[in-house]
């Protein structure tokens, strides 16, 4: 993919194209591998220069992360900031401020930056020393940008990434970078073959050249690659499992056929195709080993949960494992060679909540439906997820919507385990649901949040953006019929819940799926951590309509009490409120999960809380993405 070699006559061709003018006789003749030779010297030093940007770039993230921590541990501390540590606090918080704002076509104005240095990083080692008195000169230098930027990309998607560590970026946030580099490396890729082609057709070469072993491999890589942009960029639409086969199988194929295209192994282009085959192997050996090692007396408990949920218990719990973190399940009873990512939100035992949507969350509810409460074979590969300690700030905002409860429960649940009798600590968690039966998914945790040691250092408010019934069919005393009991025989009777249509159908031997009132295509979801959003809401500040209008001040829904509001909630004024609130020395955490419009209510107007002079605030986002 780097251009062909010397021996095969393609360097700088015949007839005194890329020799100055000069006649050349091929590769007998010592001035045309002279001229390979300068041009492969200056080519590969061009790559080292690209190589030391992107480790620059890497560099610069490590620093940034490292001197954020360094920040934390200043603002936490109890002394005096003094001459120089109180511009350097407030220099961080600004840079926070600038980097977390959205930017049209980013989730991030960071994103924005992060692409753009990629792409005039590219742009430089593409054009930087090259001759332009031939094609092929160009054709050579992007086949060498799209070697190694394929090295790149692989490093990008591995699972157990060492920049974890080093920058607290795990595999799930680094994937936009992954897919821009993906179409850089294609894109060069393409770049590579069409001047290729069209200098060999110049020189009545083309049939004589394409026949031979080298460039057959190449064909083969290039529509092996082209399958796996096709994949990424159509099939994850509309069939996610489809999309991830074709993937991986087209991303084998086409590896294996680049190191055909160059077989020589002791040449830079045979090189750096066996190191991101091996890291890529390496990567799937030990995701393979822990799903073994985890397989070991390890099952999962199911449970039916209404309006298409799903409740995965499992019976070991993995090292590392703690809520706010995922894991890939392994269900063999549902797919026997198939992975999929699911949000921690309990850590002893640990569990997990899945919406039904299409393909393996579908197939997992139907088979818990029709066998409820059994224990399947199981294993997990992670935890993975990287965010920041809760128990590093005073107050912690969680925002959800839908699904992405399952991320906000963990990280409350991680924080109320950890506290002790002197924690000083408040949550502020505020989760919004289409129907009120998604309330019951986390049953659980909502109990938790309430009968805790520590719940009086807990505000929930929970939203239901589609009421059953309307206010004007509510009772007298103002409480919605779905939330109180079916039959009360006193007034310290505690309500029962309603049944749910699943638990009516199971009693009667007919099981039955809920069908969802409302589906999106695969791609505008999380197909690969499944964290399915139940509510696709537009959250904009709309004062006349999102403070919803509270239908429950003291409601009972499955023994738990809480705070119900209904329409959407006004996630801009919610989390000013809570940084407002907060003293000048204390640290903010605004974590939040759900749908795009959620997410950039949040980002947008935590951004502009980030102030030198008030609390220290940090966001972290949880977004939907493969």
């Amino acid at each position: 993919m780097a251009g062909p070699s010397p021996s095969t006559a393609t360097g700088g061709g015949h007839g005194g194209t890329a020799a100055g003018g000069q006649a050349s006789h091929g590769p007998s003749n010592p001035a045309y591998y002279a001229m390979f030779a300068a041009r492969q010297k200056v080519s590969e030093q061009a790559m080292r220069y690209y190589a030391a940007g992107i480790c620059g770039l890497i560099a610069v993230f490590v620093l940034f992360h490292w001197t954020r921590l360094l920040v934390v541990k200043l603002e936490r501390s109890k002394k005096p900031l003094g001459m120089f540590g109180r511009p350097f606090v407030a220099t961080s918080r600004l840079t926070r401020n600038l980097l977390v704002r959205k930017v049209p076509g980013f989730s991030s104005a960071g994103h924005a930056i992060l692409v753009i240095v990629y792409l005039a990083l590219n742009l430089m080692a593409m054009f930087i020393h090259v001759e332009t008195n031939s094609l092929s000169n160009f054709a050579a230098r992007f086949g060498w940008m799209a070697l190694v930027n394929l090295a790149f990309l692989v490093f990008l998607a591995l699972k157990n990434t060492p920049l974890a560590f080093l920058t607290a970026y795990s595999y799930e946030r680094l994937n936009c970078l992954h897919q821009i580099a993906g179409y850089t490396m294609f894109t060069q890729m393409v770049l590579h073959g069409a001047m290729y082609t069209a200098f060999f057709n110049s020189q009545g070469r083309l049939l004589t050249k394409y026949a031979e072993p080298g460039e057959i491999a190449a064909i083969v890589a290039g529509f092996a690659f082209l399958s796996v942009v096709f994949a990424a960029v159509i099939l994850r639409r509309f069939w996610y499992e489809l999309f991830y086969v074709t993937h991986i199988t087209c991303w084998i194929v086409g590896i294996v056929a680049t190191g055909f295209h160059q077989p020589e192994f002791t040449k830079p282009a045979y090189i750096i195709t066996l190191l991101a085959a091996s890291m890529w192997v390496a990567d799937r050996i030990i995701r393979m080993s822990r799903v073994l090692y985890n397989s070991v007396n390890n099952e999962a408990t199911l449970y039916p949960l209404p309006n298409g949920g799903t409740k995965v218990v499992l019976k070991k719990v993995p090292a590392r494992a703690e809520p706010g973190k995922h894991c890939f399940i392994w269900l063999p009873a549902i797919r026997k060679l198939e992975t999929h990512p699911f949000t921690i939100h309990r850590g002893s035992p640990v569990e997990f909540t899945v919406k039904a949507q299409n393909g393996f969350t579908r197939d997992l509810h139907n088979y818990a439906v029709a066998n409820p409460g059994v224990s399947v074979k199981a294993s997990v590969d992670g935890p993975y997820g990287t965010f920041p300690d809760p128990m590093e700030f005073d107050k912690i905002v969680l925002i959800a919507g839908g699904g992405g409860a399952t991320f906000t429960f963990g990280l409350a649940v991680n924080v109320l385990e950890r506290m002790t009798e002197e924690t000083h600590k408040n949550i502020v968690f505020i989760w919004a649901v289409q129907k009120h039966e998604n309330l019951s998914w986390f049953k659980e945790q909502l109990d938790l949040l309430r009968t805790h040691a520590h719940s009086t250092k807990v505000n929930v408010t929970l939203y239901v953006t589609r009421s059953p019934t309307s206010t004007s069919d509510l009772p007298s005393n103002g409480q919605n019929p779905l939330l109180q009991s079916r039959s009360s025989s006193s007034d310290n009777e505690v309500a029962s819940p309603p049944r749910s249509p699943i638990e009516t159908d199971t009693e009667k031997n007919e099981p039955r799926i809920p069908a969802p009132t409302h589906r999106r295509p695969l791609g505008d979801r999380d197909p690969e951590k499944e964290m399915h959003e139940a509510i696709e809401t537009h959250v904009e500040h709309q004062s006349s309509r999102s403070s919803g209008k509270e239908i429950v001040t003291s409601a009972s829904v499955h023994r738990f009490e809480h705070p119900i509001k209904e329409g959407r909630p006004d996630a801009a004024s919610l989390i000013r409120d809570a940084v407002n609130s907060t003293p000048a020395n204390q640290r903010i955490l605004v974590a939040a999960c759900g749908p795009h419009g959620l997410m950039r209510v949040v980002r947008d107007t935590t951004a502009r809380l980030i102030h030198g002079d008030g609390p220290g605030v940090e966001l972290h986002c949880e977004q939907f993405g493969w």
